[in-house]
């Protein structure tokens, strides 16, 4: 009987993880025949000669893109042109192509692509799925895919930028499966032409709700999406791209867009892909959804302008690569019907890391871990936060970032920053650990920092904008990186526990005036008394920002004694002790007062007190 009900469970598996159907590509027309062009042309001729290629008459109702051959941008000057998008209508010899449209430009070496348009193919591959799983394969090869609307440039003359997709899907149900990424290849169209005075692209697949039987998952496996331009970073990355030239942030470019209404597909899956080679954001999604999931699983982003996931709904990034891009990703106000998780990744050669704006402020928000990732950036910055909520950060290795965590300008949502941990991470060559850039509205509160490390430049904390009940306890600041600058925070100042360890904030005095000792530079002060009138006042005139239970330990350097008042004000009254050599001294924040914990016999004195020798 055992033996029997073993025999039927794995049946039960072994169907149920069966396609519905496999259909492939090529049975509807595919060809993965894109290759690289180098060609010259001659204005106003729709003949162009290749280079290094020798063509045939199969090659005749190809698609040719030629980069920075099409059009001029303006009708004065033909100073910068569009890009070229022709079929091929006759072959006049092995070198020669005669193509559908005249070229803008004469000019030799001019790069571009030369293959069989397969949109329509693979369109027929998705009008033919059905069931909860069907199989789209897709052999090695090359897959030049172009959205119809952008072959017909009548369509491109009026109106503003659209988002025009080679593949449009509207129903769940269907895996896209290559062989192997490093051979299986699907190629946008990556050329740039007017619509009115914006810039269009391509995207590569569109899914358009309302979709049907949105319980069924969409799948890519093993495939390339390649966005079809030579370089996808750019020194420029403004918003939108520039009608003079093509150049810049261009949201008409990407490989998978979430469009329309709900529902959407309730599970979207990318699986051992490589996306290379954007002007735009890669995977984003610009529809209403307040629900659903994305899973992208061992994936390489690279060469991008934009970011690599934009996508507005609950995800799992687990095991990717982003390097050479604008940002890694963004979750712009965005919905989590679940928890989400950025986990065991790296993020190289980027501007930015990780963006939280908004997302998880004006929905529901569970949790968001951001886990065992490096996070690299020139001066830009790790996770940026403004606002979110309920975020974890912990175990990540930050290095190379104007600071690794904080707010700033870009803010969206009506909430602020609050209840957020960023635990045992280390940072190395950057900036703070964590920055305080934002007002009041879009403030942090209930952070807690611990057991994080800084070293190399930068410090743990900073900041000149609003937070409280920001609470800082057995972090590390070594080898050339500090403490805190927290002095200008409105609001609260952070409160510094005595188990972080960094190099004191000095305070001395070159000119014999009065100076001032502020919670605000953290717990750790050293004082340097360097003329026979130096005076130190320990900071009490903003009771409001100094938290609850903080504590001050003052460590005097140099051969010279001072007297040291617990109050900013300086009164006739004794001071209450006399600063020494090597004689540490120990203050507490108690009602609302500074008070003086005496080494010898353990009790407290405040300002009130006489002098202590």
């Amino acid at each position: 009987m055992k033996i029997l009900l073993r025999i039927l469970i794995a049946f039960i598996a072994f169907y149920s993880s069966r396609a519905d159907e496999v259909v492939q590509v090529t049975e509807n027309g595919a060809k993965g025949d894109a290759v690289k062009i180098i060609a010259s042309a001659e204005s106003g001729s729709p003949v162009i000669s290749l280079k290094g290629i020798q063509v045939s008459p199969s090659d005749e109702g190809k698609i040719v893109i030629l980069y920075g051959a099409g059009p001029a941008t303006t009708s004065t000057t033909a100073t910068n042109h569009q890009d070229m998008l022709a079929t091929v209508i006759e072959i006049p010899d092995e070198s020669h192509l005669k193509l559908s449209l005249p070229s803008g430009i004469t000019a030799t070496n001019l790069y571009g692509i030369l293959g069989t348009d397969n949109a329509h193919a693979f369109q027929l591959s998705v009008d033919r799925a059905f069931g909860s799983n069907t199989v789209i394969s897709v052999p090695p090869g090359n897959f030049l895919m172009i959205p119809p609307a952008l072959i017909d440039r009548r369509k491109m003359i009026a109106g503003k930028a659209k988002l025009n997709a080679a593949v449009v899907i509207t129903k769940g149900g269907v895996t896209f499966q290559g062989v192997d990424p490093k051979t299986t290849i699907l190629t946008a169209c990556g050329a740039w032409q007017l619509s009115g005075n914006y810039v269009s692209r391509g995207v590569l697949f569109e899914c358009r709700g309302p979709v049907r039987h949105p319980e069924f998952s969409l799948a890519f496996e093993n495939l390339t999406m390649d966005g079809g331009v030579e370089n996808g970073r750019l020194d420029y990355r403004g918003f939108p791209a520039r009608p003079t030239d093509g150049l810049g942030w261009d949201i008409t470019h990407g490989a998978v867009l979430d469009s329309g209404q709900q529902p959407l597909h309730l599970m979207k899956i990318f699986r051992n892909c490589i996306f290379q080679h954007w002007r735009g954001e890669i995977l984003k999604g610009v529809s209403d959804a307040n629900n659903g999931f994305v899973e992208v699983t061992g994936c390489d982003f690279h060469d991008g302008n934009a970011s690599a996931f934009n996508f507005d709904v609950a995800h799992h990034i687990d095991h990717c690569k982003f390097d050479h891009l604008d940002m890694a990703m963004e979750f712009y106000e965005g919905r989590m019907d679940r928890p989400s998780i950025f986990e065991n990744s790296s993020v190289s050669d980027v501007r930015a890391d990780l963006v939280i704006v908004g997302a998880l402020t004006n929905h529901p928000a569970p949790l968001y871990t951001i886990r065992n990732n490096y996070l690299q950036a020139s001066n830009g910055f790790g996770v940026f936060l403004n606002p979110a909520k309920n975020v974890l950060i912990e175990s990540n290795r930050f290095e190379g970032q104007g600071f690794c965590i904080g707010n700033g300008a870009g803010v969206q949502g009506t909430d602020y920053s609050h209840d957020i941990v960023i635990r045992d991470n280390s940072a190395t060559n950057g900036g703070d650990l964590f920055l305080v850039q934002c007002g009041y509205n879009q403030r942090f509160e209930n952070v807690l920092i611990t057991g994080n490390i800084i070293s190399g430049r930068g410090g743990l904390g900073c900041g000149w904008g609003y937070c409280t009940n920001v609470t800082y306890s057995n972090n590390i600041a070594t080898n050339g990186a500090g403490g805190f600058d927290g002095s200008r925070l409105t609001g609260q100042w952070f409160l510094d526990d005595l188990s972080d360890h960094y190099r004191p904030h000095q305070v001395c005095n070159y000119s014999g005036i009065t100076n001032l000792i502020s919670y605000g530079n953290g717990a750790r002060q050293e004082v340097l008394p360097v003329k026979t009138n130096s005076l130190f006042l320990i900071d009490d005139s903003h009771p409001e920002k100094i938290p609850l239970g903080s504590k001050l330990v003052i460590t005097p350097q140099g051969s010279r004694s001072a007297p040291l008042y617990l109050s900013s004000v300086h009164t006739n009254l004794p001071p209450a002790v006399l600063i020494k050599p090597s004689n540490d001294i120990t203050c507490t924040w108690t009602n609302g007062e500074w008070k003086m914990v005496t080494s010898v016999e353990g009790r407290e004195s405040s300002a009130r007190n006489k002098i202590i020798q």
